[in-house]
């Protein structure tokens, strides 16, 4: 049999303490951001909730993405941050769980930055690497606030509001 708890079956009959932030996000929620649907089975009467699985964790490929954005598209500023961000590859390729990345121009003065680790731990190793975070964008680049929790906002790049 399971024990319901805060609305929930959990498997085996064993309770599991959750956070009051993790219930109530599990529960708002149904699931967090960025990650696969939980998966619901019957047992019995009750209703078993595994937990889906966390990207960079559970085999799962950890993916940040970022958009910058020109605004008044000065070519020497957008050029500038074509050969950063060609470095920051460079650099990407030698460190273990590296995956792919990629610049994408979604218009003249806007780009997006996708890049894919084997776990989050590589991820945030390379987030941390010396030569990573020497590494600055140049005045005149704006980013806007990442959609998912998975990615991070550049440092001293000034944030724009979603459009």
């Amino acid at each position: 049999s399971s024990t319901a708890r805060g609305g929930l079956a959990l498997p085996h009959g064993k309770p599991k303490t959750m956070s009051a932030f993790a219930a109530v996000q599990f529960q708002v929620a149904g699931v967090v951001a960025a990650r696969a649907p939980a998966k619901a089975t019957r047992r019995g009467s009750s209703v078993v909730v595994r937990a889906a699985p966390k990207p960079g964790v559970d085999g799962v490929p950890y993916t940040a993405s970022n958009t910058f954005i020109v605004p008044d598209g000065d070519a020497t500023i957008i050029q500038r941050f074509q050969e950063e961000m060609a470095a920051r590859q460079a650099l990407m390729k030698t460190l273990p769980g590296f995956t792919s990345c990629k610049l994408t121009a979604d218009s003249g003065n806007e780009f997006t930055f996708e890049q894919e680790w084997t776990t989050k731990q590589a991820y945030e190793d390379y987030m941390n690497h010396p030569q990573r975070r020497k590494s600055h964008l140049a005045a005149g680049i704006y980013q806007y606030m990442p959609k998912n929790k998975w990615s991070v906002p550049e440092n001293f790049t000034p944030i724009l509001p979603r459009k």
